[in-house]
């Protein structure tokens, strides 16, 4: 097992090192480097597939847990400043 993580992490696994063995697959989410990283050795390794920026939308009434809409707002958002977390309600 190996703790890596970036774009350098993706070139490791894709082509192998002294220490990390090559992959046969990339998968997982990351950030606009990893991402690009992924898109650069998809010749190469498989790949899941190019994660954009996370986004969601919440729609809650006023009988929705505002604890509850808002773990679910945070849990994109702090994915960076690229993510997109949007709450519609009619509730005040």
């Amino acid at each position: 097992m190996h703790k890596l993580g970036g774009a350098y992490a993706i070139a490791a696994m894709a082509y192998g090192t002294q220490t990390v063995p090559r992959v046969e697959k990339v998968v997982g989410p990351g950030g606009l480097y990893v991402t690009a990283a992924k898109l650069l050795v998809s010749m190469d390794v498989a790949i899941d597939m190019p994660a954009g920026p996370s986004e969601v939308v919440v729609v809650a009434d006023d009988k929705a847990d505002p604890n509850l809409v808002a773990l679910d707002l945070l849990a994109q958002a702090e994915h960076g400043a690229t993510s997109h977390a949007i709450l519609i309600t009619w509730s005040r």
